[in-house]
């Protein structure tokens, strides 16, 4: 990943600063595309083979040359393949779009595309001008609220783009940190359960706790029980700044922290110190900043103008700025895992 933005950095700069600019506003066009496509289903329509667009066109129900034209696009980027006779065909990038892939990015890319998302990042210059989240000037509610509340159908789509990288995440972490020493293994905003899942599949003596809010937490009782899980795992519903579950010898956090400012985040931290039993840790999984811009940390630093502009309070943190809000909450760094996603495992443990 490291090596791959840096020769992402020197293709930039190996053309005209004036064209760069060029290619780079032209992600707008990018992303709305995919989305669109996704939305459709095209990748699914590809699933058993090439199609023209005009066959495409007819089950989508849209335009057939306008479709052509997207997709046309979308094979000169790369995100597409195309027959010798000219018909559509998947390629490593549209295939992980089908809503079926065991790895399915499909959800993530309605996220990023879906129009109520780029409503939000209209207001990105109110953002930028008060440090106030995009969210709150679109909608006038934050944005948690917004998707649990107001539109749960988008809350929906963002719930299921967290359950994909979850999927993925979770055999990850499994491989990369030792959870040999847990018996019990709460996950704090477990959400759906699917991270817990991938993780308890990798350790079979493992028992489980997914705490979330009421709400949210009941969505995982499903997908636990499609994967024979249900008696080796709790589901709890609460707040977090409120209390979390006692009784477990490991609490693990996936990028909650970011969610959230320091104050929130101490808070949170304080909580889940007071339910931690003697011996006990912490693993707070997140991006961690560089102490210095650079092209090796580009996806967290998008992410961090992601957490600005729709939580205005939520940022990605450098390392000193993850040990300053553990130390608020009495808890220290014991060992820092760096996954290959480039995502570290932070185990915290008491600070004596």
């Amino acid at each position: 990943m490291r090596l791959r933005n840096r020769i992402g950095w020197l293709h930039a700069v190996a053309v005209p600063p004036q064209l760069l600019v060029m290619e780079r506003m032209g992600g707008m066009v990018e992303a709305k595309i995919v989305s669109l496509i996704a939305e459709l289903g095209v990748p699914d329509l590809l699933a058993a083979g090439p199609r023209t667009a005009a066959d495409l066109a007819r089950e989508a129900g849209v335009n057939a040359d306008a479709l052509d034209r997207a997709l046309a696009y979308l094979v000169s980027r790369g995100l597409l393949g195309r027959t010798r006779d000219g018909r559509y065909r998947n390629n490593g990038f549209s295939d992980v779009l089908r809503s079926d892939h065991p790895e399915s990015m499909r959800e993530w890319a309605r996220f990023f595309g879906s129009d109520w998302h780029w409503d939000i990042w209209n207001q990105a210059g109110h953002s930028l001008a008060t440090g106030e989240p995009g969210t709150v000037a679109a909608f006038g509610e934050p944005y948690f609220d917004y998707l649990t509340r107001t539109r749960p159908q988008a809350g929906a789509t963002f719930n299921a783009a967290l359950a994909g990288t979850s999927a993925i995440a979770g055999p990850i972490i499994a491989k990369g940190y030792d959870f040999s020493g847990v018996q019990r293994l709460c996950d704090i905003g477990g959400g759906t359960g699917v991270l817990l899942a991938g993780i308890l599949a990798a350790y079979p003596s493992l028992r489980g706790v997914v705490f979330d809010l009421p709400e949210v937490a009941e969505q995982a009782r499903a997908n636990l029980s499609e994967r024979g899980l249900t008696d080796r795992v709790d589901i709890v519903g609460g707040n977090f700044f409120e209390a979390v579950p006692t009784n477990c010898d490991a609490y693990m956090m996936q990028s909650v922290i970011h969610d959230w400012d320091d104050s929130s985040c101490v808070k949170i931290l304080s909580n889940v110190r007071e339910a931690m039993a003697p011996g006990a840790r912490v693993l707070v999984i997140e991006n961690v900043l560089g102490p210095e811009p650079s092209p090796a940390d580009q996806f967290a630093r998008t992410f961090d103008l992601v957490m600005l502009v729709i939580t205005g309070a939520g940022r990605e943190r450098t390392r000193a700025q993850f040990d300053s809000l553990f130390a608020g909450a009495g808890l220290r760094v014991r060992r820092d895992v760096t996954l290959p996603s480039l995502f570290h495992v932070l185990e915290l443990e008491a600070a004596r």
